[in-house]
């Protein structure tokens, strides 16, 4: 028989599944990009792994605006009003103010949705960039992942981390996943957003 050429996570920790779980793709990070491939590839019926460090989204503030592309990204998954419904009002984010300080004197005062590059873009897409937080987003595509994942047979493995992977002679990767370190996060690539390394 042919090599079995997906990729599989092996458990090293009793609280991993007792059998190495398999998939075609694993994607390392649970941050917008990670979570948006696992809702994409789920819909497709096609199965992942989803590791990330962090057992729970972060509460900080991070990335604030969602551009129009992305939003073009989010309808094509059904997600675009999800997310839309999370964002205030545009009349209180269309201004961008630049001061000095935080508490200092402002500079200059620019809406940039009062230009004839803005009125071009509305045209040309039926999506709208719009103002919500990371962790607003990050929240809405964890919950379609998981809603996704049981029917497409994919995994999201929060908490835990690639701790070791072998290219094999055959094709396919064999990773280890282990329980995160307490407070991990911030290292690493694949699909984190802007936190990869």
């Amino acid at each position: 028989p042919a090599p079995d050429r997906r990729q599989s996570v092996v458990p090293c920790c009793r609280a991993m599944p007792p059998k190495p779980a398999r998939a075609p793709v694993l994607i390392a990070g649970g941050g917008p990009v990670g979570l948006y491939t696992s809702v994409l590839l789920s819909r497709f019926g096609v199965p992942s792994i989803l590791l990330e460090r962090q057992r729970a989204g972060i509460p900080h503030p991070r990335a604030h605006l969602i551009n129009t592309r992305s939003m073009e990204l989010f309808r094509e998954v059904g997600l675009d009003q999800r997310v839309e419904s999370l964002a205030p009002p545009m009349r209180e984010w269309r201004e961008f103010r630049y001061c000095r300080s935080l508490l200092g004197r402002q500079i200059a005062c620019d809406d940039h949705m009062a230009t004839p590059a803005w009125d071009v873009l509305q045209e040309a897409s039926p999506a709208r960039l719009t103002h919500v937080s990371q962790p607003g987003l990050e929240e809405v595509l964890r919950e379609e992942a998981a809603r996704l994942a049981p029917e497409a047979g994919s995994q999201l493995l929060f908490g835990y981390e690639c701790a070791h992977f072998d290219v094999l002679p055959g094709g396919g990767v064999r990773v280890e996943a282990r329980r995160a370190t307490r407070g991990g996060g911030g290292e690493g690539g694949g699909g984190d957003g802007g936190g990869g390394g």
